[in-house]
């Protein structure tokens, strides 16, 4: 039996046609869930071949047309484009007119709220934020991966009903987000979700260099294990040479890293300067373990008195009466977060509808 709530059917959206500006990753697919519920999806906005195949697969038989053409078909327009494109896109269809009153504009942009369509807003469209924290294929498998996603919701609140039923209607879980913390939650979302793309093809990368032959199949149940953990039990879950002080084995990592992969010493020593503050605040690391491995992560060099030992994991010489501690240790200044920068949407395409690479949080 479902004892998920289910909205009043008062406050459910009347059955609407539905437009796309921006046939990306994300908005056929939201399109074909909503015409599930029964909505009716009539017009996509697509220029791109990849675009066209796309709709074609997702929403089959609705016409491909201009963007402006699509807000005069539509009741509920999707506007699926990358966070850049969006603002500039939203004062375009209001200037020309496009935009007309009543017309329930939704854009899916993790980073804004409901203020980036104020334009649209001035012109009497009804404005939503509904950002699907999940990442996206452009194929039907997307359909299926929104029941149980969630989706963070921005909009006014004469609207929130309006907006919470929809996502119920596709098969999410609204999560209400305030219009200025937006960005810091598409920034945790990025920070877990596409930095993890990258760490996982830098593993496999250096696990086909060491010589696995299916670096996939040793990572599948390693990482989903990690994640399970993580999820379950946050810091606690941290494991690992750093978390548990190996200075030399870190070190060893280090030195490896700079002979096969250089490009990947910077992230692995921002992760591992975090991991460490994070093991630290929540004792799992050792204070006494500490200092060298903070040397090591500064340098990577076991600290010792004179010059590193050739061999990396080598532990080091503390009883050396010059390594008092007199000295400003590598862990006295702050260390950095180890966060990137975060990316904007990448799973939906630009006004022209020019394919990007994935790279939103969905």
């Amino acid at each position: 039996m479902n004892t998920t709530p289910q909205p009043d059917p008062r406050d459910r959206p009347a059955r609407l046609t539905v437009g796309v500006v921006g046939a990306g990753r994300v908005g056929p697919a939201l399109a074909a869930s909503l015409q599930l519920a029964g909505h009716r999806p009539v017009a996509v906005s697509g220029v791109s071949d990849t675009s066209r195949r796309r709709a074609a697969a997702l929403l089959p038989d609705v016409p491909l047309v201009t963007p402006a053409e699509v807000l005069r078909r539509a009741e509920l327009v999707l506007l699926t484009v990358p966070d850049d494109a969006l603002p500039g896109l939203v004062a375009g269809l209001a200037e020309t007119g496009a935009v007309r009153p009543g017309q329930l504009l939704v854009h899916t942009s993790g980073r804004y709220g409901a203020k980036v369509l104020d334009p649209a807003l001035r012109a009497g469209a009804l404005p939503l934020a509904l950002h699907p924290a999940m990442t996206f294929t452009g194929t039907p498998v997307d359909v299926q991966r929104l029941a149980g996603c969630s989706f963070g919701v921005t909009a006014p609140e004469e609207l929130r009903l309006a907006a919470e039923a929809l996502v119920i209607e596709m098969g999410g879980e609204p999560e209400w987000i305030a219009e200025d913390r937006r960005p810091l939650y598409h920034a945790a979302l990025a920070l877990g979700a596409n930095h993890l793309v990258t760490l996982v093809a830098q593993s496999m990368e250096l696990l086909r260099t060491a010589g696995v032959e299916a670096p996939d199949r040793m990572l599948g149940p390693l990482l989903g294990a990690a994640l399970d953990n993580a999820l379950r039990s946050g810091d606690a879950a941290l494991t690992g040479p750093v978390a548990r002080g190996d200075a030399g084995t870190v070190a060893a990592h280090i030195v490896e890293l700079r002979t096969h992969a250089p490009q990947a010493v910077a992230g692995y020593l921002a992760m591992a300067r975090a991991t460490a503050d994070r093991a630290l605040d929540h004792g799992l690391l050792k204070a006494e373990l500490a200092e060298d491995l903070l040397g090591v992560l500064a340098d990577g060099t076991v600290p010792a008195v004179g010059t590193a030992p050739e061999d990396p994991s080598t532990p080091p010489d503390n009883s050396s009466p010059e390594n008092t501690g007199d000295t400003d240790r590598p862990g006295d200044t702050e260390s950095t977060d180890g966060t990137g920068s975060t990316g904007g949407s990448g799973d939906t395409d630009r006004p022209g509808d020019t394919d990007g690479p994935e790279g939103d949080v969905r």
